[in-house]
């Protein structure tokens, strides 16, 4: 008798442990569904060359950053989770190339205020106060980011918050995968 009460115990424990596996996978396919259908419209491929001018006033083109693992992130000043995002670009691109789009968030003057308030005037950023670029990309909300490799092609892209070890992953297995 207390051989078959144990046989139940260790049973319902197996089902218990089968409950949290089978929970945990259902959370986990819907979020990456829900990261699929964020991402739909976004580019891949070929990363889509511009031109542009940096809020300090430098003109550049995103083909200046080829032959190195680039972090493209877009942002809006009005995007509060944008701002959960400061702090781990700021600290991957002191080790990483990263060039960030303001996405209608106002002229280039505004962007730079704002980007001197915020504590963020460090990095480089065009303003794409018509969203062209977003659009060309894609982007339809922000944050937005676009890890690209250094041949130009777009290897992973995120829409919505995403953690700094996240894409600090992402650019280490773009610098080792391709």
């Amino acid at each position: 008798m207390e051989n078959l009460e144990k046989e139940k115990s260790v049973k319902r424990k197996k089902n218990k442990v089968l409950g949290w596996f089978f929970d945990a996978f259902v959370v986990v396919a819907i979020f990456v569904a829900i990261q699929m259908w964020m991402q739909r419209d976004m580019a891949g491929g070929e990363a889509i060359d511009f031109k542009a001018m940096t809020t300090s006033g430098e003109n550049i083109a995103l083909s200046d950053y080829k032959g190195k693992p680039l972090l493209l992130h877009f942002w809006a000043s009005w995007c509060h989770y944008c701002t959960f995002e400061q702090g781990s670009i700021t600290d991957i691109s002191k080790d990483t190339p990263v060039l960030t789009v303001a996405f209608q968030s106002g002229s280039t003057i505004e962007v730079a205020e704002f980007m001197e308030k915020k504590g963020i005037s460090s990095w480089v950023t065009i303003v794409d106060e018509e969203g062209d670029i977003s659009k060309n990309y894609g982007v339809s909300a922000v944050p937005a980011t676009f890890i690209i490799d250094e041949n130009g092609k777009i290897r992973f892209k995120t829409a919505g918050f995403t953690s700094e070890w996240g894409l600090k992953l992402r650019l280490w297995l773009t610098s080792l995968l391709y």
